[in-house]
């Protein structure tokens, strides 16, 4: 004798409910198979930080400061925009790098070309020629 299931019942079923319950069926197994997994969001809330100080670290040991999440977030965000001003100026942005006033920073090939044409005395000859206006001038000036 050969045993009859509920599941070769709804296979064999030819009627638009025995349809669904298959795919119910079939749906349900295959959801078993894979584990339920959390948001990526979630997972990697640790990892988002302030500089340094994973923020979960400051939830856990600072509980003052995240007693009110909303003025929390407000101090976060003033925190992370203070820190990406101070990085931009006091890293970034060096202060008097190449500080010559035409902002020409000479190259060592520049230095070297430079340097052979002083010794052939062809620079003086170029820098008597050279134009330092864009505007055609007259006499007077």
């Amino acid at each position: 004798l050969k045993r009859t299931t509920a599941s070769t019942i709804f296979v064999h079923c030819k009627s638009e409910a025995g349809r669904k319950m298959s795919l119910l069926r079939t749906a349900m197994s295959a959801g078993r198979l894979v584990p339920p997994r959390l948001p990526t969001s979630l997972t990697q809330a640790n990892k988002a930080s302030l500089p340094f100080v994973p923020v979960d670290w400051i939830f856990r040991f600072f509980p003052y400061f995240t007693r009110d999440k909303v003025r929390f977030m407000l101090r976060f965000n003033q925190i992370s925009v203070g820190c990406g001003l101070g990085f931009f100026y006091c890293w970034c942005h060096t202060p008097y790098k190449c500080d010559n006033y035409d902002h020409f920073e000479e190259s060592m090939l520049y230095r070297y070309v430079k340097g052979s044409l002083e010794k052939s005395g062809q620079l003086e000859e170029n820098v008597r020629i050279k134009v330092r206006h864009f505007y055609p001038q007259t006499a007077e000036e």
